[in-house]
């Protein structure tokens, strides 16, 4: 009877808002080098909730309203919070997308969500096998549409959902295009505290 008592008294578990993976797994290595040019290492990084895009600066729809989403994010965690918060954007697009464009790119949200903080996403760019390699680890796609005659050539068809990457490494979960933003800031915000707890 005692065992039973305490095994009510147990809180529940956490039911995650986005799609989590059955089994957590170390999040796959991202071969790449940051609009800074420094490589990468994710780490590095270990002790953050990573939420990981693959995208291009020249999308004209899903990329930007995927990042102003995670600035919203940022934006609503508290100051302590925050800094235990880094959102990586991956380019599918290496051809047009240098580190020099991803940098000014990604500066307009950078100062939206509080570069004054020390806070700015990081941009990954890579040669096109170091992409692969990127993409493979995260089942994510990115596919070349070309579009003769258009101003841009070629648009990018590519997967669009935000991997999610706990404070000990791991992979946990996958938000879709789309996903509500109260869903995603409280997932992020979970990860933070267990982080925290460990």
């Amino acid at each position: 009877m005692t065992g039973i008592l305490l095994a009510g008294c147990l809180p529940a578990a956490y039911k995650f808002r986005g799609v989590p993976y059955l089994r957590p797994k170390p999040a796959a290595a991202l071969p790449l080098t940051d609009q800074a040019g420094r490589p990468f290492a994710l780490a590095d990084h270990r002790g953050k909730v990573l939420a990981v895009y693959f995208g291009y600066t020249f999308c004209p729809d899903v990329c930007p309203l995927t990042l102003a989403q995670l600035t919203q994010v940022w934006r609503d965690l508290t100051p302590e919070e925050a800094a235990r918060f880094q959102p990586i954007f991956v380019t599918v697009d290496p051809e047009r997308d240098t580190a020099a464009v991803l940098a000014r790119y990604l500066a307009v949200f950078d100062n939206a969500v509080g570069s004054d903080r020390g806070l700015g996403f990081i941009g990954l760019h890579g040669a096109a096998d170091a992409l692969a390699t990127a993409l493979a680890g995260y089942g994510a796609q990115a596919i070349k549409q070309p579009h003769p005659g258009s101003a841009a050539g070629y648009s990018m068809d590519h997967t669009a959902s935000i991997f999610v990457i706990d404070t000990t490494g791991n992979l946990v979960e996958w938000f879709p295009f789309g996903a509500a933003e109260d869903d995603i800031l409280a997932d992020v915000r979970h990860l933070i505290q267990r982080g925290s707890r460990q």
